[in-house]
């Protein structure tokens, strides 16, 4: 790909996609560079399921994943398909006392459910005799239908996506940048990193520091009778060690995809990378433990990378033509559009000066 544009966006997962996808309908020309196939398997916005739950200690958070809402149910009514479905949420374990009072602030209703309760609620989940927070509005996100949609959307609003195209340099120029790939040479006004796993060694060259830590993560999927109604879990009471959560959600076409949160070592991204054999018996374990209803074993073992900052925020910020997208930190997902349309405003604002 050669030429010029008002924004590139570097990497075609959820966050550069729905980055992309935003510009676009600001009618700003948009191309976007992907080193890999597009819906590849490298990253971390791959796979069937995530997580999309309102329950955060943290009130910004929490907020934030209530306006990220009407966003998510207007890009499934431009594309015409379901993608949040809706199967309430639990969170067990620890003190719960902060998550319902961000959910109580925010108008979420809830429900605090003792074991009695939670077995007649959700037959074939076991849960600790400690009582559970429960907020129906929690759910999962159709991971690889959102890829899907966003790549949709802005393609049908005008943005360039080319796969299989390396960033080989990226440059600063008088008004803009210049990138050099695998596909040529491209100018644009402003540049979106949205690389994940690779954008702290792209955005280095600029001397720009992402404090990151880049780590595979290993996730298991059991095979779950389907229409059982389960919700979703965030453990923070049962895994291996207490700095660690266990976490289960629905495996369209399979049942339950389970996995302790954190777990996974330091890796290099270009490195192909296998699953953590103790990690997936560690899910496995906290599955026979909670599920009466799931195979002992996993039926399917996959990994994603994690890109984490030190206390799991987000960096979504502006170096003059350079916006830096980085937002996920093992939880990013369930924002997507909400962060697609921040770091689009910073590349708007890149364009005005």
């Amino acid at each position: 790909m050669e030429g010029q544009v008002d924004v590139v966006v570097v990497g075609a997962g959820v966050m550069g996609l729905a980055t992309a996808r935003a510009l676009a309908r600001e009618g700003r020309s948009v191309a976007v560079l992907e080193q890999f196939e597009l819906g590849h398997s490298r990253g971390s916005s791959h796979g069937t399921s995530r997580i999309f739950r309102l329950s955060y200690a943290d009130p910004a958070f929490a907020r934030k994943a209530l306006d990220t809402l009407p966003l998510w149910r207007d890009l499934e009514a431009e594309v015409g398909e379901t993608l949040l479905v809706t199967t309430g949420s639990l969170d067990v374990g620890g003190d719960l006392t902060d998550y319902q009072a961000t959910l109580t602030e925010n108008g979420v209703a809830t429900e605090m459910l003792d074991g009695r309760r939670l077995a007649s609620r959700f037959p074939g989940l076991r849960l600790p005799d400690d009582e559970a927070l429960f907020h129906a509005a929690g759910g999962f996100l159709r991971a690889d239908r959102v890829v899907g949609a966003l790549r949709r959307s802005a393609a049908n609003h005008g943005a360039a996506i080319q796969s299989e195209t390396k960033v080989l340099d990226l440059e600063l120029a008088e008004d803009g940048v210049v990138l050099e790939s695998t596909d040529g040479r491209l100018e644009a006004r402003a540049v979106v990193v949205a690389a994940g796993a690779w954008a702290k060694d792209i955005l280095s060259g600029l001397g720009i520091d992402l404090p990151v830590r880049v780590s595979r993560q290993t996730v298991a999927h059991f095979r779950l009778p389907a229409g059982n109604g389960l919700p979703t879990v965030i453990d923070r009471g049962n895994p291996p060690s207490p700095e660690l959560e266990a976490y289960a959600l629905p495996s369209p076409g399979i049942g339950l995809k389970a996995g302790v949160h954190r777990w996974g070592q330091e890796t290099d991204p270009d490195a192909i990378g296998a699953p953590d054999p103790a990690a997936a018996e560690a899910a496995a374990e906290w599955v026979r433990d909670r599920y009466d209803v799931a195979s002992r074993k996993p039926v399917q073992v996959e990994t994603c990378l994690y890109t984490t900052t030190e206390d799991e925020s987000f960096v979504i910020e502006r170096h003059g033509r350079v916006v830096v997208c980085s937002a996920c930190s093992g939880h990013g997902f369930k924002f997507t559009p909400e962060i697609g349309r921040q770091a689009a405003a910073l590349a708007l604002d890149a364009l005005a000066h």
